[in-house]
């Protein structure tokens, strides 16, 4: 039984895929730590944390979309 293997430029684009998709994790948990840190700081209950985790996704989002759009042009 032969095993199929991917070759080696499909895996680099998974691979560059799911990196992004892990560091627009990392800038949503990035975004409300800080949010809640600075919230303990200035005691200022919800505010920063709020801010922060919106701001993270919109940044880890902007970095995803951009990578996706350079990964599609690459692909035509």
């Amino acid at each position: 039984m032969k095993k199929y293997v991917l070759p080696r430029s499909l895996f680099r684009r998974i691979t560059r895929i799911s990196a992004y998709s892990f560091v627009l994790v990392i800038m949503t948990f990035v975004g409300l730590y800080a949010g809640v840190y600075l919230d303990r700081v200035t005691n200022m209950a919800p505010n920063f944390t709020f801010i922060g985790l919106i701001a993270g996704i919109i940044l880890g989002f902007k970095g995803f979309i951009q990578e996706a759009i350079i990964e599609r042009r690459k692909g035509s």
